[in-house]
């Protein structure tokens, strides 16, 4: 193991370390991020051989390496990638045609994200980091992040630049014209097309839209066995842009298939599923490195759970079977318990 620590003069690479920047070679992995002491006047260069370093660095994610003064900057990376994820997934942007209605009154434009009523504290926590306010939905099990003031959503719009991934960038480069309207100028950065497990952006998307399904398990020991993952998407966005893109790629992250149903004949969806070992150890590994913040964060540990037992053919055990029967009894609609200390880990600052 090789860990070089180098300090880049102004003059180098000064476009390259706004922000953190990825390299690789055949050998060896860069990350390119300013350094947080005061007294360094350059951004830091690490090098590194492998993909998990322990001695003198903290794994900020897959292949990212910060020392413990830079940890705010992990924070901050994995926020603002879930957060874009997120709101692809489950949000939508209120993007009004002019400042002002007939009457004269101003027009508030804003960002929304809708949560499932069990996942309060998770709205709560990013109401905490980026602003805005909460509403119930009466009858609906729903509540409502709702973003309006001009400072939070300029916050959040900056948050997410170049890291959205769908044609929701559509909208988001709209929200940008509004917001020109009102004196904020946002450049309008493209679409991320960084390695899928360079980010928490899945983990965002996969808490807006994503099931952990375990199948069978039942007292019949006829029953079909799986531990299976599904996360769909409507077919097109508002915009009329389609989603198969962005599915695609995540079929083929996972290495699994992308699949179409039909809910309505107006209502069509992509499916990617996942069931193999090969399958689920590659999202587990992902959501291992870049956690989700709702409680399908405890869905997803239960499926962990059954998905070792399964693949390592300990549940030909009774008692084994049980355990993963039990867990699945008590998963997703059935859940009554939660526990939301994963919104404690301070490693990812979110406290």
């Amino acid at each position: 193991m090789v860990i070089i620590k180098v300090l880049l003069y102004k003059n180098l690479f000064i476009d390259l370390v706004k922000n953190l920047i990825y390299f690789t070679s055949d050998t060896l992995n860069y990350w390119i991020f300013p350094s947080s002491n005061t007294k360094d006047t350059a951004p830091v260069l690490f090098f590194s051989e492998e993909k998990n370093i322990e001695a003198g660095a903290i794994n900020c994610g897959i292949n990212i390496l910060c020392d413990s003064s830079n940890i705010h900057l992990k924070a901050e990376f994995y926020l603002t990638t879930y957060l874009a994820g997120l709101i692809e997934g489950d949000g939508h942007f209120n993007v009004p045609k002019s400042l002002k209605n007939s009457k004269g009154k101003v027009i508030s434009g804003g960002i929304e994200v809708i949560f499932a009523l069990k996942d309060r504290p998770s709205a709560e926590l990013l109401k905490t980091k980026f602003g805005g306010n909460l509403y119930l939905r009466p009858g609906r099990n729903l509540i409502r992040w709702m973003i309006q003031d001009i400072k939070s959503v300029t916050n959040i719009m900056n948050a997410i630049n170049g890291k959205l991934r769908t044609p929701k960038i559509n909208a988001f480069y709209n929200m940008v014209e509004f917001l020109k309207l009102k004196r904020v100028n946002i450049e309008k950065l493209p679409l991320d097309t960084s390695p899928l497990n360079s980010n928490a952006w899945l983990a965002g998307f996969i808490d807006a839209d994503g099931h952990f399904a375990i199948k069978g398990f039942t007292k019949s020991l006829k029953t079909y066995l799986a531990i299976q993952f599904y996360l769909s998407q409507r077919r097109t966005d508002k915009s009329g842009d389609s989603l198969e893109k962005i599915m695609w790629q995540i079929a083929e992250f996972l290495s699994s298939k992308l699949s179409q149903r039909e809910i309505t004949s107006k209502y069509l969806q992509f499916i990617v599923n996942t069931s193999s070992a090969k399958s689920n150890k590659i999202l587990i590994d992902y959501l291992n490195n870049f956690p989700l913040l709702s409680s399908k964060y405890l869905d997803y540990k239960d499926w962990e759970s059954s998905n070792n037992i399964y693949v390592n053919r300990l549940h030909k055990d009774p008692v084994e079977f049980q355990k993963i029967r039990t867990l699945k009894l008590n998963m997703n609609s059935n859940r009554t318990l939660f526990d939301w200390s994963h919104h404690r880990q301070k490693i990812y600052g979110l406290i």
